[in-house]
């Protein structure tokens, strides 16, 4: 499993854009993926790849909190039923 998320400026006919890059499941696989999200000097689009980004992390965030919990109670139930 890949985890994370980033900017990527790319330049087309001399003008700077912001894509958003992170990876996603997709039939088993890790992959990447990058959404158009505006050009360089627009504080919207700024503002739109910073809340992406937050949101990325917020939701690995909420996964591992998951993934951990289910550990911790199958450790939990081996060290109860011995």
């Amino acid at each position: 499993m890949e985890i994370g998320c980033g900017a990527r400026i790319r330049n087309f006919d001399g003008r700077r854009y912001f894509y958003f890059w992170h990876y996603e499941r997709a039939h088993g696989r890790s992959m990447r993926n990058e959404e158009y999200v505006g050009r360089v000097d627009s504080e919207r689009a700024r503002s739109e790849l910073l809340r992406r980004m937050a949101a990325y992390h917020r939701k690995a965030e909420q996964e591992f909190t998951r993934k951990r919990a289910r550990i911790e109670a199958l450790i939990a139930a081996s060290h109860t039923s011995t």
